[in-house]
């Protein structure tokens, strides 16, 4: 079968890492084509199997050298399936489909309804919520919930950070709640550290709060990691504070990798985790003081949902979009 991949972002974050496994997992048995736009921050990171195209026009939802382009490669690929990921590209594939009609697949990745860019998912052919929560905001008759998923990394042995450690995974944006997850753990009353990966605008200021609130030895930004699987095998606790998510793929990871994970009450968290585990946006420092005052307890109970990653494996996602490929396409 003859894929299309396309995705209008240029960082390469969760939803950009996730677009790129799928492509490489799709290409171990069918033609895949990625479409990315200039400058994208991912283009080295696809499978040699996978045929990537950079496109050449300014990639704004406005220029009509892009339709143009697209429309050309589309032509000449002639595959079975289009398939965009979130909200810019389901826009320009739906603009797209007046000059050069296909059959396309829209995936949300977020659980974001005000957006006046989520219409765009309402007037695909088909739309894909990536967790339940996500497709109950897409008015679209049809549609179905297919997850992420990572392949998971042999870890070898792991060696425990000796003072209590948390980790907190994303983009340094506002939406991830990074401000106050550090004022919640300045309120702590036992030693810790915490280690926040990624990189984005809100580093600075995230640096500063840390340095106004005394805690630079003990909360530390590590900036973009190759190596979270490992970060979060060796810390106590992961934590994610978030305002929304769709189904946030370092929640997935830390089913694989994690001993205990935390979550406000965001999409995907709320159907993974169990009641003891969620917290209210804003109450972290008390949900962080009864698990570490009762460690083993906690873990004790998290191992039935530690259970349930076997379900989020990228194997197990490729198989399910390739079945609604074929269905779409009728091949």
């Amino acid at each position: 079968m003859r894929i299309v991949q396309f995705m209008a972002s240029k960082r390469y974050v969760g939803a950009e890492r996730s677009f790129v496994e799928l492509c490489n997992e799709l290409a171990k048995e069918d033609e895949v084509s990625a479409l990315v736009v200039r400058g994208c921050e991912f283009i080295d990171r696809f499978d040699p199997r996978v045929q990537v195209i950079e496109l050449r026009s300014n990639p704004s939802r406005y220029n009509p050298w892009l339709y143009w382009e697209l429309k050309t490669l589309l032509q000449k690929l002639d595959p079975h399936i289009l398939h965009v990921h979130s909200a810019k590209a389901a826009e320009i594939a739906y603009r797209l489909q007046k000059i050069h009609p296909i059959p396309y697949i829209a995936t949300k990745r977020n659980s974001e309804r005000r957006s006046k860019k989520a219409i765009y998912f309402d007037r695909a052919p088909f739309a894909v919520g990536v967790s339940q929560q996500v497709s109950e905001t897409i008015h679209n008759p049809n549609k179905a919930t297919i997850s992420n998923g990572i392949e998971p990394v042999e870890l070898g042995e792991v060696v425990k950070e000796p003072v209590f450690t948390m980790v907190a995974v994303g983009v340094l944006e506002p939406r991830k709640g990074f401000d106050d997850l550090i004022a919640q753990v300045a309120r702590l009353d036992f030693d810790f550290r915490l280690k926040i990966v990624g990189e984005g605008r809100e580093g600075k200021r995230l640096q500063e709060l840390i340095a106004s609130l005394g805690l630079e030895r003990k909360v530390e930004l590590l900036g973009q990691r190759e190596d979270v699987p490992q970060i979060l095998a060796s810390a106590h606790l992961q934590i994610i504070n978030s305002h929304r998510e769709g189904l946030s793929r370092v929640l997935i990871e830390g089913l694989f990798y994690s001993d205990l994970i935390i979550s406000t009450k965001v999409a995907g968290s709320l159907e993974i985790l169990e009641e003891e585990f969620l917290f209210d946006y804003g109450t972290a420092a008390s949900k962080i003081a009864q698990i570490y005052h009762d460690y083993e307890g906690y873990k004790q109970a998290f191992a039935p949902i530690r259970a349930k990653r076997e379900f989020f494996t990228l194997q197990r996602v490729a198989r399910e979009y390739r079945q609604l490929y074929r269905r779409l396409a009728r091949v």
